[in-house]
């Protein structure tokens, strides 16, 4: 152990407007990287979509979107450009007219509908650019007549799509149509399911009619809500504009077709609204930075945030497997036993968690139907949700469904393990104490009143189903997310001076529960069921990954997680893109970066789509966006009050960077690696307390803008270096630096590998 104290380092000066600024902005953000620090211009051009030719269907498509509102464009046939509607909370309520269908009829999500635009020729390619910087398409599609010059864009900030196009030589734009979608569950028009309810329809037709110029299409659905496509056409066959709106009321509250014209009629112009559109995306981009040597991995994971902020928004509904482009798929829903989970599983780290609001107000607000989905003898101290459900979160659990045992527990509880991640990575107490920590305990309560006790006085799970694989009893899926539940519960309770009356049986019910079932090939699904056949979904290994209370750092448990893992993933024939990300993730907590950077490598070149995109029947939107927790997860780990910076990067790799990646305790981190070797750690403290690094960094000097002197510890670990600062100062930044780093503004880097990549569809 060495004490050292650090050099004198220039305070930061910030001038009075932004402090104005910062005062305005919400709790979750911070301040922008600063423009010295990185060219974005030229780093974020790097990022863009290519396409040579225009896709055929949704995931070939060019993607906009502003959280609700989307467009996807492709060709429908060689003389047919087509552009997908969709809006993201248009679902149905038919679930008083119809109760006894289930809520995929019921309540599920609706097509809007798509345009169509006839071109003259036979169309023969394109050079199209998706800017995902501006959120932007631009390019040409060219036709046997001429060309299509086309730019379209989504406003960040208002309900509106707008297309701009150009024809040249002989080619003309011969008609514009609007395609109305088919208002009715896309589940029911699949071949498979085989939960179709009878007498099922179509909701009423719709009404075409215009006012003041614009043109509407009003869908009115059988409870009299509805919604309204608005939209208007000017110009001629060589130039014009389309823009277009949609409103919803699903209740008939208000008045949707109102909505959708007052859009428009407030869009003034292109060149009034991309001014404050193109700031939204760059204000949004520059909260953190990421370069990697591999341009597939690193055009991907800045594709994986456009993505995000497409999907959704603090003041928008909760993602769902689609975003605002819906397609034909069995899933029109929220599904909670993994897919809203690794949804949101990036924006922590990426230092977006207003991202995260969308499924924070979500389930504040609908926090009664989180408590009636259990059974009314629980309903004084318990919640939970089903396997999915619509944007009301009523997916309820039955006494039939538990006496079974043909039911998933611990749905809710898995998902409140990223609503705390959302205060260990604040520190926002008001929230941990106020709708965390209860929501919390009334999820576990809902698994506690169905343990049994045995005659040793063990606590034991009754028969749960682990998902998409078996029931058994003591259920891993289950006991993990319990364990991790009551250790957090008494960790908050202790932290916080609760003095909460149940923390006692919490603790009885901790040191007394049964132990996570273990065979000879490492953990089992549950009590003397093994997993002996392909899994494509990790729930068996909640306690592995993500809440790590079985890990690589506890030397006991190394084998068992390298055997648990290996028999998982031997079984090949049912894995699916999630199962490689989550593989990723795993390989990363092992500190094995090769084989991480493997298991995505082959996510990308079997499952991701030219524009990033996965399907299993439809759309399912998270598993690319579980793969950028992946990626992150090779940069920097935080959990265990310990700051890893770069944990597991590939041998191959020899220069990374990264910058205001945000990590547990309110801490934003940035780090250089250049050479193979870690050069420059820098941190700002935005909520003071204690610090811990873990790195490859053994020989540095330490700074402060708040200070002239740092004490520390450090500690040797194995390879790494354990450096352990306490009582870091609110807004403090510290800086570990190597003699040798070389700091300058960042365009990125050569690339070593992929260098001519583009996503898209493209010859690259």
């Amino acid at each position: 152990m060495q004490r050292h104290s650090s050099l004198k380092y220039c305070r930061i000066i910030i001038n009075y407007s932004l402090l104005l600024l910062f005062s305005l902005l919400p709790r979750w953000c911070t301040a922008q990287i600063p423009a010295g620090e990185v060219n974005w211009s030229v780093f974020m051009a790097r990022q863009n979509l290519k396409w040579d030719n225009l896709g055929k269907d949704y995931y070939s498509g060019i993607i906009l979107g502003n959280g609700l509102l989307g467009t996807n464009i492709y060709k429908e046939n060689d003389s047919l450009i087509r552009f997908d509607i969709g809006r993201s909370d248009v679902v149905d309520h038919r679930e008083k007219l119809m109760p006894y269908a289930g809520k995929l009829y019921t309540q599920s999500r609706l097509p809007i509908g798509y345009f169509t635009l006839k071109t003259e020729g036979k169309i023969t390619g394109a050079k199209i650019e998706l800017d995902i910087y501006n959120a932007e398409a631009k390019g040409s599609i060219s036709t046997t007549q001429g060309t299509i010059s086309f730019t379209a864009f989504v406003a960040a900030n208002q309900n509106v799509i707008s297309i701009s196009f150009n024809a040249t030589q002989q080619e003309k734009v011969l008609a514009w149509k609007w395609n109305p979608g088919k208002s009715i569950s896309p589940r029911y028009l699949q071949a498979y399911p085989t939960d179709k309810p009878a007498n099922y329809q179509e909701n009423p037709p719709v009404k075409m009619t215009t006012e003041s110029g614009y043109t509407v299409c009003h869908q009115p659905l059988f409870n009299n809500g509805g919604y309204s496509t608005a939209y208007q056409i000017n110009g001629n066959a060589s130039s014009g504009k389309l823009r277009v709106s949609v409103g919803y009321d699903g209740y008939n509250n208000l008045d949707e077709t109102k909505e959708a014209l007052n859009s428009l009629k407030n869009f003034k112009s292109d060149e009034e609204s991309i001014a404050a559109h193109r700031n939204w995306w760059h204000s949004y981009y520059q909260q953190s930075f990421v370069a990697l040597p591999d341009k597939r991995m690193e055009n991907f994971y800045w594709i994986q945030l456009y993505k995000l902020a497409s999907v959704t928004r603090a003041d928008k509904p909760i993602a769902d497997l689609m975003g605002p482009w819906t397609a034909a798929t069995p899933w029109p829903a929220i599904w909670w036993n993994l897919n809203a989970q690794l949804t949101y599983s990036p924006i922590f780290t990426a230092n977006h968690l207003e991202l995260g609001e969308s499924l924070f107000k979500s389930l504040n607000v609908h926090r009664q139907n989180l408590i009636n989905n259990v059974p009314a003898q629980w309903r004084n101290d318990a919640a939970a949700i089903g396997r999915s459900s619509s944007y009301d979160l009523v997916s309820p659990i039955t006494e039939a469904e538990i006496n079974k045992g043909a039911f998933e527990p611990a749905n809710l509880t898995w998902m409140l393990y990223y609503y705390y991640q959302y205060y260990s990575y604040t520190k926002d107490e008001q929230t941990l104490r106020t709708k965390i920590y209860p929501l919390l305990k009334r999820s576990a309560n809902f698994l506690i009143h169905q343990l049994k006790q045995d005659e040793k006085g063990i606590y034991h799970f009754p028969m749960s189903y682990s998902p998409e694989y078996k029931n058994a009893e003591d259920a891993n899926y289950t006991l993990a997310s319990l364990n991790w539940a009551l250790q957090t519960l008494i960790k908050v309770n202790k932290t916080q001076q609760l003095k909460d009356a149940d923390a006692s049986n919490w603790d009885l019910i901790l040191k007394n529960l049964a132990p996570f079932p273990v065979g000879d090939t490492g953990f089992l699904i549950g009590k003397d069921v093994p997993l002996n056949s392909s899994h494509r979904h990790y729930s068996h290994l909640l306690m592995i990954y993500p809440y790590r209370l079985v890990n690589w750092e506890q030397p006991e448990n190394k084998e068992l997680v390298s055997l648990s893992l290996k028999n998982w993933l031997s079984y090949k024939n049912a894995l699916a893109g999630f199962s490689f990300s989550g593989a990723a993730s795993i390989y990363a907590g092992m500190e094995n970066g090769d084989m991480a950077y493997q298991w995505l490598n082959e996510l990308f070149d079997r499952f991701v789509q030219a524009n990033t995109l996965y399907r299993e029947s439809g759309p399912v939107i998270e598993t690319p966006l579980a793969a950028a927790t992946s990626i992150q997860e090779m940069l920097i780990q935080s959990w265990g009050d310990k700051i890893r910076i770069f944990p597991a990067i590939p041998s191959s790799w020899k220069n990374v960077s990264f910058k205001q990646l945000r990590a547990e305790g309110a801490f934003l981190v940035s780090a250089d690696m250049q050479n193979g070797q870690t050069k420059n750690i820098k941190i700002r403290s935005l909520k003071g307390g204690d610090l811990t690094l873990v790195s490859t960094l053994d020989k540095f000097s330490i700074r402060s803008d708040k200070r002239s002197k740092i004490d520390y510890q450090q500690y040797k670990e194995g390879e790494k270096i354990k450096i352990e600062i306490k009582n870091t100062i609110i807004g403090e930044t510290i800086q570990l630096v190597s003699t040798f780093f070389e700091e300058k503004k960042v365009p990125g880097f050569p690339y070593s590998e992929y260098q001519n990549w583009f996503w898209g569809l493209n010859k690259k």
